[in-house]
């Protein structure tokens, strides 16, 4: 007897040290040969490759299996986890307060999630909002880009979340259009900061990545 067994691994972060966090954090060696368990009974495969596995304990039984990366990937933080593009470079903190996580995409846009801990009251939402704002704003104008404009706050809600949120615009040195997207977003037991950067050309290429990692907040589990 012969099952067909296909896996979508989900590499899910871990502590500092383990081979999967320096795969995420843009290790250049990545794992190659995984472990698998069926029924307790333990194989060693590789990624990417349709192998036949024969079980010892149950004669007779065979296995067909094929492992691969999930193209949506998972990142727990300290009060929030959230989904995103497997195609992104990670970069993780750790803070024990405010603990923030870098994505990178190979496409060119660039997600910076903190999370925050409790949700916030609507006063101290807005008053979040106003801070990373101003803080972007500045690093902008500091690196003398171009045409700098402030949106006014809004509401925005997502799957499993709500907030305020503003936008930033500005050209660079090429004349080159850029947005930057700031978030302060609310959910049942948590409270995040998303500021999101793209080229304005790019945006039909990234908005439903970048929309998919911000419907997907949601509480640890």
């Amino acid at each position: 007897m012969v099952r067909t067994i296909v896996f979508l691994v989900m590499l899910i972060a871990t502590p500092a040290g383990s081979a999967v966090t320096r795969a995420q954090s843009g290790s250049d060696v990545r794992p190659s040969v995984y472990e698998l368990v069926i029924n307790g009974e333990r194989f060693q495969i590789e990624a990417n490759r349709l192998i036949k596995l024969k079980s010892e304990k149950n004669p007779g039984t065979g296995y067909d299996v094929a492992l691969r990366i999930a193209p949506s990937q998972r990142l727990r933080l300290n009060a929030v986890q959230f989904d995103y593009d497997w195609l992104s470079r990670v970069q993780d903190d750790h803070g024990r307060d405010r603990r923030t996580a870098r994505l990178t995409h190979e496409l060119g846009f660039t997600m910076l999630i903190t999370d925050m801990g409790q949700p916030l009251p609507a006063e101290a939402t807005d008053k979040v909002l106003k801070i990373v704002a101003d803080s972007v704003g500045e690093t902008f104008t500091g690196l003398q880009m171009k045409k700098i404009n402030v949106g006014q706050p809004r509401n925005r809600t997502f799957t499993g979340t709500s907030g305020r949120w503003v936008a930033i615009r500005y050209r660079d040195e090429q004349d080159s259009g850029h947005t930057c997207l700031v978030y302060v977003l609310n959910g049942p037991s948590f409270a995040v900061s998303c500021v999101i950067q793209y080229v304005d050309d790019d945006l039909e290429d990234v908005k439903t990545l970048i929309k998919k990692t911000l419907d997907s907040f949601r509480p640890l589990r």
